[in-house]
Formats: C-alpha cells, sequence, structure tokens
C-alpha cells in the first residue's frame, strides 16, 4: 500500500515538473541546450524509477502502471544515455521528447480503453486527453519549437496526472488493512 502511494505521489510530483518545464519552454525564447539535454536525463531517470515503483505496487485496476516496468527501464537507460553523451543529444532533444510523448500517449489510448471495460465513467477524458498529447508529441517531432515543446509537456503531465487519479485505486482488502 505505501508503495502504491509512494508511486502515485510519484506520478503526480512528474506531472508538476511537466507542467513546470512546460510554461518555462512556452515562456522562453531560448534554452542552453546542453542544460536541456542535462535536466531531461535527470527527469528521465526520475520518470524511469516512478514508472517501476508504479509497477510493482498493488493497485487495484492495473490500469496506470501496465506498461511501467519496461518503459520505466526504458527511461533509466535513455536517461543515462542522455547524461553520459550529453553533447551527442542536445540537438536530438526535442524530437526525443516527443517520441517520448507520442508513445507515453498510445499506450494511455489502451488504458483508456482497458479504463472503459473496467466501467469507468472518465475513460473518454483519459481517451481525448490521449489523443492530444499524441498529436503534440507527434508535432514536436516534425517541428521542433520551445511553444511545442511547453504544449506537448502541458498536455503530457496533465494526462498522466489524470489517468493516476483516476484509475489507481486500493483494493477493499488493502483498504481495511490501511485502517486496521
Amino acid at each position: 500500500m505505501l508503495q502504491l502511494k509512494i508511486a502515485k505521489a510519484g506520478y503526480i510530483l512528474i506531472s508538476v515538473i511537466f507542467y513546470f518545464f512546460g510554461v518555462i519552454c512556452i515562456l522562453s525564447t531560448d534554452i542552453n541546450a546542453k542544460t536541456g539535454a542535462m535536466a531531461g536525463g535527470v527527469i528521465l531517470i526520475a520518470y524511469g524509477v516512478i514508472k517501476i515503483t508504479g509497477y510493482l505496487s498493488k493497485d487495484l485496476f492495473c490500469l496506470a502502471f501496465q506498461y511501467d516496468l519496461a518503459c520505466g527501464l526504458f527511461l533509466i537507460v535513455l536517461g543515462i544515455l542522455v547524461l553520459a553523451v550529453n553533447a551527442g543529444f542536445e540537438h536530438h532533444l526535442l524530437s526525443g521528447m516527443g517520441a517520448l510523448v507520442l508513445l507515453d500517449s498510445l499506450l494511455s489510448i489502451q488504458t483508456a480503453l482497458d479504463a472503459q471495460k473496467f466501467g469507468l465513467s472518465t475513460w473518454y477524458v483519459i481517451l481525448i486527453a490521449s489523443i492530444l498529447s499524441g498529436t503534440l508529441g507527434a508535432v514536436l517531432i516534425v517541428r521542433h519549437t520551445l511553444m511545442t515543446a511547453g504544449l506537448a509537456l502541458l498536455a503530457e503531465g496533465f494526462m498522466r496526472q489524470y489517468i493516476v487519479q483516476c484509475t489507481v485505486r486500493l483494493s477493499p482488502a488493502a483498504k481495511r488493512l490501511a485502517r486496521e
């Protein structure tokens, strides 16, 4: 149960970080590529650890974290690579970010459809947020602007936060244990 709370809090924290960097991208006219790559590498590693924690937690529906073991490992490896070979990645940072947002959004479309099967009434909001986020991720791959990056990060943050808040639930047995 503690692991589930940590994972949920971690996802909300990562969403806040996405909001923060999204606003910075929108308001900034120029961001140092090397600094952006370094920050991106650290965020990728942190996001990977949060995803693995979520996957290992005892979520009742198993919707929000169903793809998170492989994704978490991938993000950690990618974050380490970005930090280790910083100079080589700084020119591909926005394309890479777009690809990650697109991938996460595509997996979240499946989460939305699974949520519908579970009877969650908010599944369509997850679907709409996933499509919006994925569209912005695809645009970012093609059009490398800080404005697009900022919008993609804001959409990704909202999608992640909404999915976690709407789908992560403790089982009735875990709730009883928590009260005891």
